[in-house]
This record gives structure tokens, sequence and C-alpha cells, in this order.
């Protein structure tokens, strides 16, 4: 459930960026923004900003998990052979589990024909 909801508050996002960008492709005019370099300026229109601006957030996002991968990738890895080695166990449990059920079983009926052998 909470994958979910992160998934649709992204694409809502994603969107929403996506708006801006198609709503101010062309106004140049409208809102820009100037940086000056001692005697010359730059001047970036929000359609650009706002392509910046994401592109450093999707970059920041993916460099994150990326280094969060790698810090807890040892974790991750134990918790991977722990799960396997419990599921593991549990097939042997069960295993031995059906085994002994099967020699109960057979032991009831063998104590029938001994009762009624008698």
């Amino acid at each position: 459930m909470k994958k979910i909801i992160l998934i649709s508050i992204e694409t809502i996002l994603f969107l929403g960026v996506l708006f801006l960008l198609i709503t101010n492709f062309n106004a140049q005019t409208t809102s820009q923004l100037s940086i000056s370099l001692d005697t010359n300026y730059i001047v970036l229109s929000t359609f650009f900003l706002i392509l910046l601006f994401y592109f450093i957030g999707a970059f920041s996002g993916f460099v994150y998990s990326v280094v969060l991968g790698e810090r807890y990738r040892d974790q991750i890895e134990f918790y991977a052979r722990k799960t396997e080695k419990l599921s593991q166990q549990n097939e042997i449990d069960s295993d031995d589990k059906e085994v002994l059920q099967r020699k109960i079983a057979s032991l009831e009926i063998a104590l029938e024909n001994a009762l009624k052998n008698k």
C-alpha cells in the first residue's frame, strides 16, 4: 500500500513538472532568471529552470539511493541468507513432521492389528 502511494505521488509530481514545462516553453518574456557574470548576463527561461531542477533532483535521488544501497548491501545480503536458511529449515521441519505422522499412522495400524489378533 505504501509503495502505491509513493508511486502515485511521484506520478502527480512528474505530471505537474511536465505541465509547467509545457505551459512555460515559449513564455520566455513572462518569467526569466538572469545571472550576472561581470558584464555579461545569462538569461534562463522558466522552462529551462524547471528542467534543470527536475534533472538535478532526479540525479541526486539516484545517487542517494545508490549510496544507501551500498551502505546497506551487507545487511540486505545477511537478511536474504537468513530468510533462505529459515525457509530451508521450515521445509526440513515440514518433511520431518510428515515422516512422524506416517510413522504414527503405521504404529496405530500395527497396534490395531495386534489388538485384533490377540
